[in-house]
């Protein structure tokens, strides 16, 4: 697998934001039974999720906390370096979302800015991608932007999905210093099982198929346009391959689970995380749960569970084992020493980009 080393970089700021709309899972009683969703509470932890309003996008979420961060840190936008936004909810098919947030931001021309298509895993993948640059470059600060809006995508009658995702947007910045302790990592890809949790619809396999809702495989009503996950093969992924992943990295950088402060792990649901928790002897009280409250956001599930968790806590450093599992099936493990005055609480908006809306006879 590719192992990663990084020196004198360091996380210097993390930021989260979720619309304020909250959506109790008990609201759906009516559709699916009120045994039903008491069942799916009990297995996933999940009693809420945040959900944006039609208008309000990934990016939208995105930009807020990143301008959050970039005030609180007080940093000079002509700093920054590179930016890369991390998401499977695009503003458009072209262009990238990452130019538009560069211009929204107001950072300088002297800024490389790209989108990478990734889901659960992608905080990981984009550190690595975001300190690889740095590490190869003059690039001194820069800005990962990870977000998600999931809830458009899924079938409201759909039981195994609706109830589950939640939106989300995290920014996180990045410095060159020279007393930052050694970013380790990791990434996986088993691209065999990318039918695991897939929507069909709407890239250039099939750009235009019937928007018919039929009933699939497991029971559940969905179109093309509606995210399909295979429940147990998700479920044996995630709780054979992950901590098997994570028992190597642990190996293979000579640490053990007593080095780490805290276990940040994707939220894909409480029961995944209590058996990768059990398997790898993590102590309950090191495991941040964030699910419970905004669902599963995927890829922000880690920034996000570290704003819930340190957000309003103060002074000293932690250290930390991030995993981020999911489709693909993509996943990877980092450690990150985290200074908790860089981490800010969790902030709420329904702000959007107007301007973004392209209309006929707007071009």
């Amino acid at each position: 697998m590719p192992n990663f080393k990084f020196d004198n970089i360091k996380i210097t700021g993390i930021t989260t934001a979720v619309p304020h709309q909250r959506i109790k899972v008990e609201s759906f009683n009516e559709v699916f039974g009120e045994d039903a969703v008491q069942k799916f509470t009990s297995t996933t932890g999940i009693r809420e999720f945040r959900k944006t309003s039609s208008e309000q996008t990934a990016s939208d979420l995105g930009y807020v906390a990143a301008e959050e961060l970039l005030l609180k840190k007080d940093v000079d936008k002509s700093e920054i370096g590179a930016l890369i936004f991390i998401s499977q909810s695009p503003d458009y098919r072209r262009p990238a979302t990452a130019c538009v947030l560069q211009s929204r931001l107001g950072l300088t021309q002297n800024c490389a800015a790209f989108d990478v298509n990734l889901g659960c895993s992608g905080f990981i993948y984009g550190l690595q991608t975001l300190s690889s640059m740095m590490q190869c470059s003059d690039i001194k600060k820069a800005i990962i932007i990870i977000s998600e809006t999931a809830t458009k995508l899924t079938n409201p009658k759909d039981k195994a999905t609706a109830m589950i995702f939640g939106d989300a947007g995290s920014a996180i910045l990045l410095e060159k210093t020279q007393d930052a302790p050694s970013i380790y990592g990791n990434l996986k890809t088993d691209g065999t099982r990318y039918r695991s949790i897939i929507l069909p619809a709407g890239g250039f396999r099939d750009m235009k198929p019937s928007d018919e809702v039929f009933m699939c495989s497991d029971g559940n009503e969905r179109s093309l346009y509606n995210i399909f996950m295979d429940g147990t093969a998700v479920f044996s992924f995630a709780i054979s391959d992950v901590p098997e992943t994570i028992k190597e990295f642990l190996q293979y950088n000579n640490s053990t689970i007593d080095d780490y402060d805290s276990f940040i792990l994707h939220q894909a649901n409480s029961f995944i995380i209590r058996q990768i928790s059990r398997r790898l002897k993590m102590p309950k009280e090191k495991v941040p749960i964030s699910i419970d409250r905004y669902g599963n956001t995927g890829g922000i599930s880690i920034p996000l569970t570290i704003c819930d968790y340190y957000g309003k806590k103060h002074g000293g450093t932690v250290k930390t084992l991030m995993c981020g599992f999911g489709i693909g099936l993509s996943w990877g493990v980092a450690s990150i020493s985290i200074d908790i005055d860089n981490v800010f609480p969790i902030i709420e908006t329904d702000d959007y980009f107007a301007e973004g809306v392209i209309k006929p006879g707007t071009l």
